[in-house]
């Protein structure tokens, strides 16, 4: 009877952990489709965080908004100036999915935001990006605004 109730009992455990292991919500790529509705705002976006080499370059995209187009389109409007660029979902050869983005701007700081950008994050208000750089970080995050 104890051989057999240590044997449910290993059963159990080994059941719970198996449970607890499986991928969460969380760890389920994005499709095309579920990108496009979450970055398709009419709100609009504002950089919440960009990080470049060594340091905070968040300030230089203040009152910058972007708007992104289900067309592929995108506007980044700061002062009543419009910018208009391009951007596209990819999925890379190492399974990673992309934003890439290109502003057609050769100015900073619109040019830094031209890059296929590794999505490392993306919820209905907050977009996190970064470059796949290995000689230095450079992380771009939107925010909902």
């Amino acid at each position: 009877m104890k051989q057999t109730t240590i044997w449910i009992a290993c059963i159990l455990f080994y059941c719970m952990l198996a449970i607890s292991c499986t991928n969460s919500d969380d760890d389920v790529l994005l499709t095309n489709t579920d990108i496009t509705q979450i970055i398709i705002q009419e709100d609009g976006w504002k950089v919440s965080w960009y990080w470049d080499k060594d340091k905070d370059e968040t300030s230089d995209f203040s009152g910058y908004v972007f708007f992104f187009r289900n067309s592929g389109a995108f506007d980044a409007v700061r002062n009543g100036n419009t910018t208009s660029g391009t951007w596209q979902v990819a999925s890379s050869s190492d399974g990673s999915q992309r934003l890439v983005l290109t502003s057609g701007s050769a100015t900073k700081p619109l040019k830094d935001v031209d890059d296929d950008w590794i999505i490392l994050n993306m919820m209905d208000d907050k977009i996190e990006l970064k470059d796949d750089n290995d000689e230095h970080l450079e992380e771009l995050f939107f925010e909902r605004i």
